[in-house]
């Protein structure tokens, strides 16, 4: 199901590079959190630090992730923001949100609530049971260079499983993660909002790659040949 509440008349919205404030809160039936980011975001690379509650730093890199506390960052699984969420969703089901609005998607599993200004994003909120995340965007006018930026970092990649499996990743629109006596479980949702639960281990599974087993727990017809054909000459 598709909403739209119309606002004001503008052709064209952007998915733009920039420096940007946003807060973030995360409200359920007993309790709210409230978080503070600062994101530098150009081509293919984005930097965000979060200041509050907690001080931490997470980056990507083409298709590389990385996280920490400090100075150093290790390689992780794929981190996607609520604007990550909401311009993947819209691009993967080829939705308009071209005018300045409040458009609303629903799947069956969560609901997208997307508002636009001047042909940028600025508010998104996400239910998923009775999890409600939104997100407040503020874009500045700030000059700065990406690389120096990414330069007061180390990136670290001591990630052991295979890269192919990072391909497959992809095909979430996010996922959570968890690892626990030698497998990791990666559950959420693909583009088109339905389940999709996989699990990464030594011993068994459905597709085999160099020594690791992928086990495929829960996933829709399209997004399983998806997989398939990702892992095709593996």
């Amino acid at each position: 199901m598709v909403s739209f509440f119309y606002l004001a008349g503008i052709q064209t919205l952007a998915f733009s590079d920039g420096y940007y404030v946003r807060m973030v809160y995360e409200t359920t039936k007993n309790e709210t959190f409230m978080r503070s980011e600062e994101v530098y975001e150009s081509g293919d690379t984005k930097i965000v630090t979060v200041s509050i509650p907690e001080s931490f730093t997470w980056v990507k890199v083409k298709n590389q992730w990385y996280i920490g506390d400090g100075t150093t960052l290790y390689r992780t699984y794929p981190i996607k923001d609520l604007l990550d969420i909401a311009t993947e969703y819209v691009k993967a089901n080829h939705l308009d949100i071209s005018k300045d609005g409040t458009y609303k998607f629903s799947t069956e599993t969560f609901t997208l609530e997307i508002s636009t200004i001047s042909g940028e994003i600025v508010r998104i909120v996400r239910k998923v049971g009775d999890v409600v995340t939104t997100m407040y965007i503020n874009k500045f006018s700030k000059q700065f260079d990406i690389k120096s930026i990414l330069s007061r970092y180390n990136l670290v990649n001591k990630m052991t499983i295979p890269e192919e499996f990072f391909k497959v990743f992809n095909l979430f629109l996010w996922m959570n993660v968890t690892e626990k006596e030698g497998m990791i479980k990666c559950s959420g949702y693909d583009m088109e909002g339905k389940a999709l639960e996989l699990e990464i281990n030594k011993s068994n599974g459905d597709l085999k790659v160099n020594g690791y087993y992928l086990k495929i727990v829960k996933a829709s017809e399209k997004t399983l040949k998806e997989i398939k054909n990702v892992l095709r000459n593996n």
